[in-house]
C-alpha cells in the first residue's frame, strides 16, 4: 500500500512538472509570438513610412523638373531677347556712325554740336575732334495737364539734328502757360507782365527752333541731370564759349 502511494506520489510529481514544462514552452511561445508581431507591426510602419518618404520625393522630384523646365524657357527667352538687343545696339552704333558722318559731309569741317541726351554731355567738335565738351541739363521728361483746358506738355528734348536759327544776348524768358499750371498759379493774359522773367536764361540763347533753346541756367548744380523742360541748358562759361563759337545757320546741331 505505501508503494503504491509512493508510486502514486512519483506520477503525480512528473505529471505536475510536464504540465508545468508545458505550460512554460507556451509561455515562451506566447511571448515570441507578441514580440514577433510587433516586430511585424514595426516593420509594417517602417514600409509604410518610407514609401511616403518615397512618393514625397516623386513630387518634389516632379516639382523641380518642372522648376527647372520653367527655367530653362526662360533663359531661353532672355538669349533671344539679348540676342535681339544686341543687333539694335549694333544697329543704332551703325547708324550713329552714318548720321556723324553725314554731320561731317554737311558741316564741310564747320564746328558742329553733339548733344547727349541720355548721359547729359553737350561735345562741341570739328572734324571729328572734340574740341570742348561739358555737362549739359536735357528734358527730364513726363507730362504735365491742364485739368481746365485739357491741355497737355511733354517735356522732352527732341532728337535729331538742327541748325541754330538766331542768337541771343541777355534773353527775357516769357513764361508759357505749361509754367504757371506748373506753379498751381492763374494763368495771366499773353501781354502780361507777369510773364517776362529776366535773368532766368543766363547771359545767352541759341535758338534750336520749334520753341528749343541752348541757354543758361541758375542752378548750375543740377547740371548733369534730366532737369529741363525740354531745352538744353548749360554753364555761364560753356555757354559763352559756345554763344561766340557758333554761326546762325551754319553751325548745326546733332541731339541723340
Amino acid at each position: 500500500m505505501k508503494k503504491i502511494k509512493k508510486y502514486l506520489f512519483l506520477i503525480n510529481n512528473c505529471i505536475a512538472i510536464i504540465i508545468a514544462a508545458i505550460l512554460t514552452l507556451a509561455a515562451i511561445d506566447i511571448y515570441n509570438f507578441l514580440n514577433i508581431k510587433n516586430e511585424s507591426e514595426l516593420m509594417k510602419n517602417r514600409i509604410t513610412g518610407i514609401i511616403k518618404e518615397i512618393k514625397q520625393l516623386e513630387k518634389e522630384k516632379n516639382k523641380i523638373y518642372r522648376q527647372s523646365s520653367s527655367l530653362k524657357k526662360r533663359q531661353l527667352a532672355l538669349i533671344e531677347i539679348n540676342k535681339n538687343l544686341i543687333e539694335k545696339n549694333i544697329g543704332l552704333s551703325n547708324e550713329n556712325m552714318l548720321l556723324v558722318q553725314r554731320i561731317g559731309e554737311l558741316t564741310d569741317n564747320e564746328p558742329y554740336i553733339l548733344v547727349d541726351t541720355k548721359e547729359n554731355i553737350l561735345y562741341f567738335k570739328q572734324k571729328g575732334q572734340i574740341i570742348r565738351h561739358t555737362r549739359c541739363s536735357v528734358g527730364k521728361g513726363g507730362i504735365l495737364s491742364d485739368k481746365k483746358t485739357r491741355r497737355k506738355w511733354e517735356f522732352v528734348t527732341p532728337k535729331g539734328i538742327f541748325t541754330i536759327k538766331s542768337k541771343t544776348e541777355n534773353p527775357l524768358w516769357f513764361k508759357p502757360d505749361w509754367a504757371f499750371i506748373e506753379e498751381k498759379k492763374e494763368i495771366p493774359l499773353p501781354n502780361s507782365p507777369e510773364r517776362k522773367v529776366e535773368g532766368e536764361l543766363g547771359k545767352y540763347a541759341l535758338d534750336l527752333g520749334f520753341g528749343y533753346k541752348i541757354h543758361g541756367t541758375q542752378k548750375e548744380e543740377l547740371l548733369g541731370r534730366a532737369v529741363s523742360h525740354g531745352c538744353i541748358r548749360l554753364g555761364a562759361d560753356d555757354l559763352e564759349y559756345i554763344y561766340k563759337n557758333t554761326k546762325i545757320n551754319k553751325t548745326l546741331v546733332y541731339v541723340y
